[in-house]
């Protein structure tokens, strides 16, 4: 089992720290327990699958990629239907549960990911869901002891860092100025990139070079306070500067 000091020193970072980086905290997980792999996601549910507010992980980047260039989120069931989950469950059960996924399990056996691991649920904003998967290499019959030893952990931490990121955004809304000066070429590309288009694709739909769509995004992110794209993109939409499709 895990080294109980380990999870102690952990539970202590993240309850004196005002937020921790999810490299850090990824790094502290998998030090003080046997996991592989971690999936942090926090996803609008639409109509039609959902759209991505924020995404961390520590698989290869091509399988993250494959899921999103696919648009997967429109077949992927159990993130669907696990949307009004407030159990943990097993990526074993979770298989069986939504067979309307079995492509997508099928494709992480591909990429020599095993289906040892746990969803846990966390709490989210109205129209959203937020998840912490957590996959393991421990074989089937020792993974449900080890579940049980450490389940209550799991959980007790992935709020922590779960809270620490809302309060984050929290903070981010504070420090913004609605409307902050976009320009209206910012808002077309912040527009652009709700809607999913890469740079590529939005420097095609306006005429302008990639280059330049990198610009007005850098300059969107500035004047909005924050660090990533898909930062940027929910901010302009908290403060409809941007409309939701």
């Amino acid at each position: 089992m895990a080294d109980q000091q380990a999870f102690f020193d952990l539970l202590d970072i993240m309850e004196s720290e005002e937020a921790v980086e999810q490299k850090r905290f990824f790094a502290l997980m998998r030090s003080a327990f046997r996991i592989a792999n971690l999936l942090y996601v926090d996803v609008e549910l639409l109509s039609r699958g959902f759209r991505v507010h924020r995404i961390h992980h520590t698989f290869d980047t091509s399988l993250v990629d494959a899921y999103l260039d696919k648009d997967a989120g429109c077949i992927d069931a159990v993130l669907r239907m696990a949307s009004s989950d407030v159990r943990p469950i097993d990526l074993a059960d979770a298989r069986r549960r939504y067979p309307d996924s079995e492509a997508l399990f099928q494709a992480a056996l591909h990429f020599g990911l095993p289906p040892e691991g746990i969803i846990l649920p966390l709490s989210a904003p109205t129209r959203r869901c937020a998840r912490l998967v957590i996959q393991t290499d421990i074989g089937a019959g020792e993974w449900t002891a080890y579940r049980r030893c450490h389940l209550r952990d799991f959980q007790l931490l992935a709020n922590l860092f779960h809270a620490s990121l809302l309060e984050s955004d929290e903070r981010f809304t504070d420090r913004v100025q609605p409307g902050a000066a976009l320009t209206n070429r910012e808002t077309e590309v912040l527009g652009w990139a709700a809607a999913g288009k890469s740079y590529w694709e939005i420097a095609t739909i306006l005429g302008i070079s990639e280059r330049t769509v990198r610009f007005f995004m850098t300059n969107a992110r500035r004047k909005l306070n924050v660090v990533s794209n898909t930062q940027a993109v929910a901010q302009a939409v908290r403060h409809a500067l941007i409309p939701i499709s």
